[in-house]
């Protein structure tokens, strides 16, 4: 066979199919007790952390934030909320029990409770989780009747009275929470209960959670309200898990997921970006007699920039249009400067001050921005005002407060997706490198590759064998000498394993310049609008991926 002398860029050609399936990556990816939130496949693989495991935050990675004092923020936000004094705290222990308050309305609402639980599943505080869903269970949750599976959205603080109708958010946090605490703590009776409140939402008998025709969730489950929404209830990444994890009535979660999406965009203004309170299901604002702000972003609507952000880091799916809702939005409060909280659905009419939530949820947004240089100052000015908020306290300090904390573990690679354990093969290497980690001594990690969890034990190889005339020799060089790898989802341009301040840039096939930065990350996204042919030139090298 004849010697191949093949650049780089032929190459990439050689080996662009196997790149683009989803990111393989090596790292820990389990917790210490053994709970995984690592890297996962499927049919299409997009660039958010489910696929890929990568849960870094951009407090790190944008502001320069280190890993110890990122962790102290998280642990003076637990201190400060639940374990704080009467004029901090909105976690209350009764021994066996615990609950959540509303300040402000002296109740408890199914909302906070379930704000609580995915605060303590994320930060791995069980017994705090269990109080809060002993609580819920006792005092909130139907089992049977008319209701059944369904959470009554206000108590009093003793467990009695209050209002047995529900409130469309707490069900999908208190959903969402159970599951992850199924995975998280291997415990089959979260997943029995959650497993009991999905099937409910569409098969109750009264009362389904999502509109049956626009799969669409509803503004409350019952009359008139089951007719119009509140963009804020919309948790596209939770419905993409309820799809996936649901015992029952996937095809209507998978449905409702791309509903979801559909109705968030529909919701966002054109013009403004902002979400309205309620609204119709084709996005536009519903007034009731009621509620006589319904119509504006006010409360409840600060939360979908938090909603949309999130949905974009964790799964991606929907990128390009989560990067322009991302954009209306950051522009509008860059304009505005920050000051206000509340105003009429196309921006005018600016009142109050700007929140605590609202800068948290707002970062978590900008989270979209990471890789359009164009809003290197805006990302970074979102998540300093989302880093140096005061926490709250006082009258007002349980809505906002809470909402803030949400978006702080989005932020700071707390929050993540805990999912079922994957089986694991072993297997043993003698190299100097392996997808991507450098190998000087013996070690252990875990790497997945071809969609398969690896743990790898690996020894340093002493020697390098040069490549030979073979493909097979081609491949091995590739491998162990040169770990950058290129490759392409539907939205993004990914580099791996490029030494963080890596030059690189991106052209197209007549060699224009599309984008050229330094890496920020050991995988850098690239964010490009237009599909086709690109070339991707790293450290003198270039890649070609299709995108």
């Amino acid at each position: 066979m004849k010697t191949l002398n093949l650049s780089s860029f032929s190459l990439s050609l050689l080996f662009s199919a196997a790149m683009a399936t989803a990111a393989d990556t090596a790292g820990n990816f389990f917790d210490e007790n053994g709970a995984y939130y690592g890297p996962d496949c499927d049919e299409k693989n997009y660039s958010g952390a489910y696929y890929t495991g990568n849960y870094e935050s951009p407090f790190k990675t944008i502001l320069g934030k280190t890993d110890a004092e990122i962790q102290e923020k998280m642990d003076d936000l637990w201190n400060h909320y639940f374990k704080g004094d009467d004029n901090s705290k909105v976690y209350y222990d009764r021994g066996n029990e615990a609950y959540i308050k509303d300040i402000n309305n002296n109740d408890v609402r199914s909302e906070g409770m379930s704000y609580g639980m995915m605060i303590a599943v994320q930060t791995g505080h069980k017994e705090e989780f269990d109080k809060l869903w002993n609580w819920a269970k006792n005092h909130m949750w139907h089992k049977g009747g008319g209701w059944d599976g369904y959470f009554a959205w206000q108590r009093n603080d003793s467990g009695s009275g209050g209002d047995d109708n529900c409130a469309p958010d707490g069900e999908m946090y208190f959903m969402m929470s159970l599951l992850f605490a199924a995975n998280r703590w291997n415990d089959s009776k979260y997943m029995e209960d959650a497993q009991y409140i999905l099937k409910k939402m569409w098969d109750n008998g009264q009362h389904s959670l999502f509109n049956p025709q626009h799969y669409v969730i509803t503004f409350q489950p019952q009359g008139n309200e089951n007719n119009f929404s509140d963009p804020s209830y919309d948790l596209p990444a939770y419905v993409d898990l309820f799809a996936r994890w649901s015992t029952s009535n996937q095809d209507k979660w998978s449905k409702a997921a791309k509903a979801t999406r559909d109705h968030l965009y529909k919701s966002s203004n054109t013009k403004s970006g902002l979400f309205s309170d309620y609204n119709n299901f084709d996005g536009t604002p519903h007034g009731v007699s009621y509620n006589g702000n319904a119509e504006k972003y006010m409360y409840d609507a600060m939360r979908c920039a938090m909603n949309f952000g999130m949905d974009y880091y964790l799964f991606g799916v929907d990128s390009a249009r989560q990067e322009e809702m991302a954009r209306r939005i950051i522009d509008f409060f860059e304009k505005d400067g920050y000051k206000h909280a509340r105003f009429n659905w196309d921006g005018s009419n600016p009142q109050e001050q700007y929140t605590q939530g609202e800068a948290g949820a707002n970062a978590v947004a900008a989270m979209a921005l990471i890789n359009d240089s164009k809003y290197d100052a805006a990302v970074k000015k979102n998540l300093e005002l989302a880093w140096d908020t005061k926490f709250m306290t006082g009258q007002y300090r349980y809505y906002d407060g809470l909402v803030h904390y949400l978006a702080m573990l989005h932020l700071s690679g707390t929050f993540k997706i805990w999912k079922p354990k994957p089986e694991v093969t072993e297997k043993e290497v003698c190299a100097n490198e392996h997808n991507g980690v450098k190998i000087e001594k013996d070690t252990t990690f875990y790497s997945f590759e071809s969609c398969k969890l690896y743990k790898v034990n690996a020894k340093p190889d002493a020697k390098q064998n040069p490549a030979n005339d073979s493909t097979d020799a081609i491949v091995s060089n590739i491998r162990f000498t040169n770990n950058i790898k290129v490759w392409s989802t539907n939205s993004t341009i990914v580099i791996e394993n490029a030494v963080v301040g890596t030059k690189f840039a991106v052209t197209d096939l007549n060699g224009r310049v599309l984008k050229s930065a330094k890496t920020t990350t050991p995988m850098q996204e690239v964010r490009i609008n237009s599909r086709g042919n690109f070339l991707v030139i790293v450290n003198g090298k270039t890649y070609r991926v299709v995108k």
